[in-house]
């Protein structure tokens, strides 16, 4: 990170979270607020991801948080490797794994310390817009995928994170000048266009890059209203190649083989 404060942004944000609205942080509960809009952007990923995590494998899964998608890997009896910095999420992804036909080892560290472990399938779902130098982090998990592996990643989109209903005010500039966004104790993104997105994976095969417009979240939130999965699907469609609308997806999502 740039400096000691954006460095811990994320987790000074995360840590009042989990004080202030724990019930939102834990999304993996049926009865939290966010329970089944998670589930169902978990789904927009997995629709690509899904043919990529064969049953059994070995998963590093790095920022993962409280399990979103290591349990979903647990239930295909993955040997997954989950890593966070924040120890109250990985206290609640074991609480989650337990009963799970796959196995959970959890590391308490960070993108840029990572274990010594190489796996099949290496998820960085939300990630590389969180690190300061997401080239070193790329680099550093390249080591981790073994022959032929691969790298399931999702970054923020610039032009429609800073439409959706979450944005915070005040950072029009940030947004306009490097798309790097850092408001103190709260939190530190940068965000992308397919040009950096395409220069961050040079020399990494892409077979998969798609706009997600993330309409449980994103942009369009307030006038897409509820939705199941087969709406969401269809509003990612239409969205995805209209051709204004097309430009404004909250994040990209990927497929890099090593």
């Amino acid at each position: 990170m740039k400096d000691g404060s954006s460095a811990t942004a994320n987790l000074v944000g995360a840590a009042e979270a989990w004080v202030t609205t724990p019930e939102w942080m834990d999304f993996l509960r049926p009865d939290s607020p966010a329970h089944r809009h998670k589930l169902l952007e978990r789904e927009l990923y997995l629709r690509l991801w899904a043919p990529y995590v064969r049953p059994g494998c070995r998963v590093l899964d790095i920022g993962g948080g409280i399990g979103r998608f290591a349990v979903w890997c647990l239930d295909r009896g993955c040997d997954v490797h989950l890593v966070d910095a924040d120890a109250i999420s990985l206290e609640v992804a074991r609480g989650h794994a337990r009963g799970r036909p796959g196995t959970l080892t959890t590391h308490h560290t960070t993108a840029e310390a990572l274990p010594h472990v190489e796996a099949d399938v290496v998820i960085a779902a939300e990630l590389l817009c969180y690190v300061h130098d997401a080239g070193a982090v790329l680099a550093g998990l390249r080591p981790r995928l073994v022959p032929g592996g691969t790298l399931l990643f999702s970054v923020e989109a610039r032009w429609g994170w800073g439409m959706a209903l979450d944005a915070p005010t005040g950072h029009l500039g940030a947004l306009l000048d490097d798309g790097v966004l850092h408001v103190p104790g709260d939190r530190y993104v940068r965000t992308y266009d397919e040009v950096d997105v395409r220069e961050l994976f040079d020399g990494w095969p892409l077979p998969v890059l798609e706009r997600t417009h993330y309409v449980l979240s994103g942009p369009f939130q307030q006038v897409a209203g509820d939705v199941d999965v087969e709406a969401l699907f269809a509003w990612e469609q239409r969205l995805r190649s209209h051709p204004i609308f097309g430009k404004l997806n909250r994040a990209w999502v990927g497929v890099a083989t090593g």
